[in-house]
């Protein structure tokens, strides 16, 4: 039986566990009854079926869109609305496990975490664009400033602009948003075009649904061998330095895993924001790469050593609660509210002096870049990175990486 049939056949039972689980969740300030509850989640109940049925998620997003506006002319705090999807989702959650098979309970599981989550992102869009004075752009299917069209652009990225708040979502699913010269040029550009509308805050984010936030660089756009892989002008790099300088903050916003070069693309950002699923490597021991100096100081200026040494000496990933606690993370929040939260961040700082902020984010990267290294100590530094990048164990790093092995190091 199909999954959206399961569900389907399931829609009291569903409905009454989540109302039931809802009333016992809120306080008796809460504004809804449980009688417009249960139509409430009824509704949702029937779009988030038909989105499974069809493998859709459009129908959640204007459903949302349209939810959003219509409760915060209400007066409804956006609690209140995502504690209906998560109440929802618990429910079908535990329908889904007890009526299907372990394969077909993997996919079901997948899918409706995308279209639950397509839904929650576009809800939390339209308020914080409601919150802030602006209204909700129909035809393009997401907030935006009075007057402003939203800037989207196919496959790689999508850039929206909501207030004054900029955001950058990373969307190559099939490549799970491996950082190539590509995606890494597009990065800079969105930022160039943002920073021309005098955008204030940036959050920089994966598309609803994906498990890995970026699997780092594309290894295979990397030289093989008897030249720099981390070069001054790699597009990572450029990358990296156009994310230091621009000049409002910009925020990761990490739901899923982060590896090798997308860890330093978000320790490149003023702030991070995840949730529980977030986990965080860093990777060039596993490739035989040498990292570069530039990189590692973009490490020490957020992390102790010691702490750094364990990173790249094992490469093995960080949880979350981890990451918080070694503060590389500034806030850990529910998944439910990542994107609520973040925006809600980005457009307090939009609010403030754009000219204060840019000149304190600059002093601080100026501060924190800018360490004297003797001449005769770079080049050393440089010539055992060469011999490295040059060794045959880098290319044994990917090779094995290519042909889906482990690799087999001889230290030369």
């Amino acid at each position: 039986m199909e999954t959206s049939e399961v569900l389907a056949s399931a829609e009291g039972r569903v409905v009454d566990q989540a109302v039931a689980e809802l009333q016992q969740r809120h306080s008796r300030d809460q504004a809804t009854s449980p009688e417009a509850s249960r139509g409430h989640l009824r509704d949702l109940f029937g779009v988030v079926v038909r989105c499974v049925r069809d493998e859709n998620v459009e129908p959640i997003v204007a459903s949302s869109h349209q939810l959003a506006a219509d409760r915060f002319a209400a007066g409804f705090d956006i609690g209140e609305v995502q504690g209906e999807f998560n109440v929802l989702e618990e429910a079908l959650w535990r329908e889904i496990a007890d009526s299907l098979s372990d394969d077909q309970r993997i996919e079901a599981l997948e899918l409706l975490n995308t279209v639950l989550g397509a839904g929650r992102d576009a809800l939390a869009r339209t308020y914080v664009a409601l919150a802030g004075g602006f209204k909700a752009d129909k035809r393009a299917g997401a907030p935006t400033a009075v007057g402003d069209p939203v800037v989207a652009e196919g496959g790689l990225l999508r850039i929206d602009v909501i207030g004054r708040v900029g955001v950058i979502t990373l969307g190559d699913q099939r490549r799970r948003n491996a950082i190539s010269g590509e995606l890494a040029n597009g990065i800079i550009a969105a930022l160039d075009g943002l920073g021309a509308r005098d955008v204030r805050a940036v959050v920089l984010r994966a598309a609803p649904g994906m498990r890995v936030w970026s699997s780092g660089r594309d290894i295979s756009e990397l030289p093989r061998g008897r030249r720099d892989p981390l070069a001054y002008n790699d597009p990572l790099e450029e990358m990296l330095r156009a994310i230091r300088i621009f000049p409002a903050p910009i925020v990761a916003m990490v739901h899923g895993s982060v590896w090798g070069g997308a860890f330093d693309l978000v320790l490149s950002c003023d702030m991070v924001v995840a949730d529980e699923t977030a986990t965080f490597a860093i990777t060039p021991a596993n490739l035989g790469l040498p990292y570069n100096t530039t990189g590692l100081l973009h490490f020490l200026g957020r992390l102790p050593i010691n702490l750094i040494k364990e990173m790249f000496f094992t490469a093995e990933p960080v949880d979350a609660h981890t990451a918080k606690e070694w503060l590389m993370v500034n806030h850990l929040v529910d998944a439910a509210d990542l994107e609520s939260f973040t925006l809600e961040l980005a457009a307090k700082m939009a609010s403030k002096s754009p000219l204060a902020i840019t000149v304190i984010k600059e002093q601080l990267r100026v501060l924190n870049d800018y360490q004297p290294i003797a001449a005769q100590v770079y080049e050393r530094i440089q010539g055992l990175r060469r011999e490295a990048y040059d060794s045959s164990d880098y290319l044994e790093g990917l090779n094995a990486f290519a042909e889906k092995r482990q690799p087999v190091f001889r230290g030369s």
